[in-house]
């Protein structure tokens, strides 16, 4: 019974002593695990930090935009919450595949301690191709009322005045807020959300669109109007009280900027768009009679995008005053493009007078004014002349844009990784 009871107590010490070093295994696991976690969560927090620092430069201070020098980031250490990190930039890595453009990318690296992360973030030039609509400070006047439907980004540089219950489908931005009150109870529908504060100046600079016309494009000097009629991958084209000549898209532009200089006229369009171009109409010298893009009739791409989303085909038309839709008598006018005013807006011809249609724009219109297009209110009025209009966003331009298109001179994050 003794040598029994001896048994006993030795096995059960023997089991205390092996719970014990298991417990002490597991708490020490467990401190471990904790530290390792911590450790984890410091050092990506580090690289985040470096990644936010270096995007926040780039932003404030797009390099070779403006003159401004070249950005490489921070080679050296920079110490930062117990731990330190480093950031690479480079203009390589990335490029677009649509139109070749070189692309910022940052590698931010985070050391804490034993541990490292790295976050990589991909930056592009800002394109104003990016908007539905973009209404400048000229625009502040305009109303967006019940009917109108904008299914894409949206910008004000001012205020958005608004009337009943206009749509916005994309998200909504504007410098100083939106205004409901003015004519009476208003209740807009921000779809995807609302920022006020943003300052996005519209860059009323055409320098780069010009130079690559000159260089490798179609530029075209010297009095008299240019008419241009698009044929899938060809162009039929003269210059006032000139003959038609068709010639192929790739040898007539091979860059795909088309541009009417200075001293010049306007440009009169239409067709059937197959391939990337941006046409500009840039003569500033002659007021509001030049510098004008008259659309003749509808512009569309060969390949529709929205039945067809991974379709190339795309158009930027730029232009110094106004981009107007002539009064061709059709009920049905349809513009696939992004449209670029620089000192006016869209207009439509005899928008006052002419039979009630609608006005179908897939792309964006960016402008510094908002006219009238009906005999109503500017957008979606349903007013008994003029066109009704609804302006569907190009979802293709949130990552890439028409060749050589305004960018606000700035740089916005494309992608993110981690």
């Amino acid at each position: 019974m003794g040598k029994a009871s001896i048994l006993l107590v030795a096995g059960y010490s023997l089991l205390m002593l092996m719970s014990g070093a298991l417990l002490s295994g597991v708490s020490t696991q467990a401190y471990d695990n904790a530290i390792g976690y911590y450790e984890s969560a410091v050092v990506r927090n580090i690289a985040v930090a470096g990644a936010n620092m270096a995007a926040n430069y780039l932003f404030l201070n797009p390099p070779l935009i403006n003159g401004n020098p070249w950005f490489p980031g921070y080679a050296t250490p920079v110490q930062f919450a117990g731990g330190s990190f480093t950031v690479v930039v480079d203009s390589t890595s990335s490029i677009d595949p649509l139109t070749g453009d070189r692309r910022l990318t940052l590698l931010s690296t985070g050391n804490y301690r034993d541990s490292s992360y790295s976050v990589k973030v991909i930056m592009r030039p800002s394109n104003f191709a990016k908007f539905a609509v973009y209404a400048g400070v000229s625009a502040a006047n305009a109303y967006w009322e019940t009917g109108d439907s904008v299914l894409g980004p949206v910008h004000t540089q001012g205020t958005l005045k608004t009337t009943g219950r206009p749509f916005f489908g994309g998200k909504v931005t504007t410098k100083n807020g939106v205004d409901s009150t003015s004519l009476g109870a208003s209740h807009p529908i921000f779809n995807a959300g609302l920022e006020t504060g943003v300052s996005i100046p519209l860059n009323k600079t055409y320098r780069k669109l010009a130079d690559k016309a000159a260089n490798n494009g179609k530029l075209f000097t010297g009095a008299g109007d240019l008419y241009l009629k698009f044929k899938g991958d060809s162009i039929m084209w003269h210059r006032a009280g000139k003959p038609d000549t068709t010639s192929y898209l790739p040898t007539f532009s091979p860059n795909g900027a088309i541009v009417l200089g200075a001293g010049t006229g306007n440009i009169f369009v239409d067709g059937t768009v197959k391939g990337r171009y941006t046409i500009g109409s840039l003569d500033s010298t002659g007021g509001a009679s030049k510098g004008r893009v008259v659309i003749t009739g509808d512009l569309k791409y060969a390949t529709n995008p929205l039945t067809s989303p991974t379709a190339t085909d795309m158009l930027g038309i730029v232009a110094w005053n106004d981009v107007n839709i002539k009064d061709n008598g059709a009920a049905q006018f349809h513009v696939q493009a992004s449209l670029f005013s620089y000192k006016l807006g869209l207009t439509v011809e005899n928008y006052n007078t002419r039979p009630p249609g609608q006005l179908q724009t897939l792309g964006g219109w960016i402008v510094e004014n908002i006219y009238a297009t009906s005999n109503g209110i500017a957008l979606g009025s349903a007013g008994s002349k003029g066109y009704k209009c609804r302006i569907l966003f190009d979802e293709r331009f949130r990552s890439s844009s028409p060749p050589f298109f305004p960018t606000t001179g700035a740089y916005e994050i494309l992608a993110w990784y981690e």
